[in-house]
């Protein structure tokens, strides 16, 4: 993005508890990156980009910035000779830091342009995501070890203090019975703690793994769409790629028609559907059933086991083999692109973990499936073949 006829590009973190950026990497035409430590508050940048951080983010304009913080930002740009613009860049709603460009007035002249220059940021933040999500995938993993490896010490510890005194209780028995039951007692509380402790540790083993699943599935969204694969076998990929992560026997995509956006869901891919089912044919109205009412309401429906099943005839079909359920809107830029959704999962049940983490993976689907046009681009293609 910084290459090009003055081109200057600037990604400057954020600290959001304070509204300060904190330090910035800066790239202009000519000249190598830098790395730089600053202190600027955002609002003299423009008001309105915290705001930005829920829904559609614009590039903001920087008309009226003072030249020290330009110069910060940006050294070597100044607003005489270029156009300046900013824009907020988050993830699911946390704000991550400012992008900032410099070009040369007179360039950005036409609508294509801007839409260029949008969808470079759009792929950008889609990157910051992405490292992001490594970066606290990283952060968990070494605060998973470092608490296993603590507990594990003290309890390998207070094992061998134990067996030391149990030892020398042995050699004293005859003298001291009453003293050697007691520390056998405590010997037997020993292991039920160790015991208890295997345990917690297996369960944040399984968190750990869980954890693991979800980076790797986002990892291979992120994949298949930047092989650039036909809109059909995108769509058929991401809906593979969920069902066997989740162990979901049956997982279906449905997309708002862009023709139609106010009228009905059309099916995308699905997996699992029974026999008589045509997906090419299948239309959801908005509004009306379980996908219905989540496009209508943005809000994910959930089923975690059969105490809730009885308020959603739906999954009491024979085509439903286990109670739980779940259907998750696809929300971009403050658009419903669709919905997601899984069942007949292999454990029988959803947690809450299983939940976290299927927002998270609809909400990578929701921004592949928003910056690939895949909606417009897949009915297009059914439209033409029918």
């Amino acid at each position: 993005m910084a290459r090009g006829r003055g081109r200057a590009v600037a990604f400057a973190q954020v600290d959001p508890s304070r509204a300060v950026l904190v330090r910035r990497w800066a790239s202009e035409e000519g000249h190598p990156a830098d790395e730089a430590l600053i202190e600027i508050e955002v609002h003299r940048l423009h008001p309105l980009l915290p705001d930005d951080t829920q829904g559609h983010r614009p590039f903001r304009p920087l008309d009226k910035v003072a030249p020290w913080v330009l110069a910060d930002l940006l050294p070597g740009a100044s607003r005489e000779r270029t156009q300046v613009r900013a824009r907020s860049v988050a993830v699911d709603g946390q704000w991550l830091g400012v992008l900032v460009v410099a070009l040369p007035r007179g360039l950005l002249a036409s609508r294509a342009d801007d839409e260029e220059l949008e969808a470079a940021a759009r792929s950008f933040e889609l990157a910051v995501a992405r490292a992001h999500l490594r970066a606290e995938l990283r952060r968990r993993d070494q605060e998973h070890r470092q608490a296993v490896d603590a507990l594990t010490r003290r309890l390998s510890e207070r094992v061998r203090e134990l067996e030391t005194e149990l030892e020398r209780a042995r050699r004293d028995a005859e003298a001291a019975r009453p003293r050697l039951d007691a520390l056998e007692r405590a010997a037997e509380r020993a292991t039920e703690l160790l015991m208890d402790a295997h345990e917690r540790l297996a369960e944040r083993t399984d968190r750990l793994r869980r954890h693991t699943r979800v980076a790797y599935l986002l990892r291979q969204l992120l994949e298949r769409y930047a092989e650039g694969s036909d809109p059909r076998t995108l769509a058929s990929d991401l809906v593979r790629l969920v069902a066997e992560a989740f162990g979901g026997g049956r997982c279906s995509l449905l997309l708002v028609d862009p023709e139609r956006p106010a009228e009905y869901l059309r099916m995308a891919a699905a997996l699992g559907l029974p026999p008589s089912v045509d997906p090419r044919r299948v239309r959801v109205p908005v509004g009306q059933g379980i996908a219905g009412r989540v496009v209508r309401e943005r809000t994910p429906v959930v089923v975690r086991d059969a105490a809730e099943a009885g308020a959603y005839p739906l999954v009491a079909d024979e085509a439903y083999t286990t109670p739980a359920f779940v259907s998750l809107p696809l929300a971009c830029h403050g658009q419903v692109h669709g919905v997601l959704n899984v069942t007949n999962f292999r454990t029988g049940t959803l947690d809450e973990t299983d939940l976290e983490q299927l927002r998270l993976v609809a909400l990578c689907i929701a921004l592949v499936v928003d910056h690939a046009r895949l909606s417009e681009r897949l009915f297009a293609l059914e439209n033409a073949e029918a």
